[in-house]
């Protein structure tokens, strides 16, 4: 499967703290040696924190240990009362080209892919639950499960040369997590639009559909991404708490991995 090229861009590297998040023990027995060094990185700000996918040789591409690493560190920052606001980014100008199709596609990687639907769930029903506010920093391609964990964060600023597609019908899946998102944020009529027609879509598409907050030249991503995070941590943190937590008991009963779960079963199965 070719994945679209990410667009020229600063790599957005920063002097501020990184704390690497060890992967979870979960499915580490089923990865290559590779796998072990630390594939997400925090970055903490004044205000705000940063999530960073750190594969750019893989265009930050999907694994089990990218997911755990994910999920710690989510839960890790939601830990700290003092903070609001969490920018999603990926490393080297790509945000993120999708499932890594050498680890989880085939029917020799079946376990592993296991462990991944299980890892990816569970991350999407928590940034559905969470107290933060996320902000997508859309540079280069988000593609499959790219675009969905894009979609899942409360903003989203996208680079004028980005693309966002959601291609799992291309070949031959289906995208209950994209589909979920889609549905409950912006409507059936758009998630046929994406999810079936299946385009690719760039910055000025994606504010233009109302899936993207801001498009801006893509070498501005970041800084608008950091200087929408500052602007919204200024935000009360117990009116933010209180009104993320009112969205999150309008998912069906179960929360958001309940919905998915509802679309998979009426698709007899199928995984971004």
């Amino acid at each position: 499967m070719h994945w679209p090229e990410p667009e020229p861009s600063a790599s957005g590297r920063r002097t501020s703290e990184r704390l690497e998040v060890s992967p979870q023990a979960e499915g580490e027995d089923l990865l290559p040696p590779e796998q072990t060094e630390p594939v997400v990185l925090v970055v903490r700000s004044a205000g705000y924190a940063e999530l960073v996918l750190n594969r750019p040789a893989r265009r930050n591409a999907l694994t089990i240990p990218l997911v755990g690493q994910l999920r710690a560190g989510l839960a890790e920052l939601a830990a700290d009362p003092a903070l609001n606001v969490v920018v999603v980014r990926g490393e080297g100008g790509c945000f993120c080209s999708g499932l890594d199709l050498d680890q989880l596609v085939g029917p020799a990687n079946a376990p592993a892919r296991e462990v991944f639907s299980a890892e990816w769930l569970a991350l999407h029903s928590e940034l559905a639950a969470s107290r933060l506010l996320t902000i997508a920093a859309l540079e280069g391609a988000a593609i499959a499960g790219g675009s969905a964990l894009a979609l899942a964060c409360d903003f989203l600023v996208a680079g004028s040369g980005a693309r966002l597609q959601v291609s799992e019908v291309i070949r031959g899946m289906t995208a209950p997590i994209n589909l979920a998102w889609l549905l409950a944020k912006h409507g059936a009529a758009r998630a046929i639009e994406m999810v079936l027609g299946a385009a690719a879509h760039d910055g000025s598409d994606l504010y233009r559909l109302g899936l993207a907050n801001a498009v801006v030249d893509d070498g501005d991503v970041l800084s608008e991404a950091r200087s929408l995070a500052v602007r919204l941590s200024g935000h009360s943190p117990a009116a933010v708490s209180a009104t993320k937590a009112m969205i999150a008991g309008c998912w069906p009963l179960g929360g958001f991995g309940a919905l998915v779960n509802q679309l998979k079963t009426a698709s007899a199965g199928g995984a971004d």
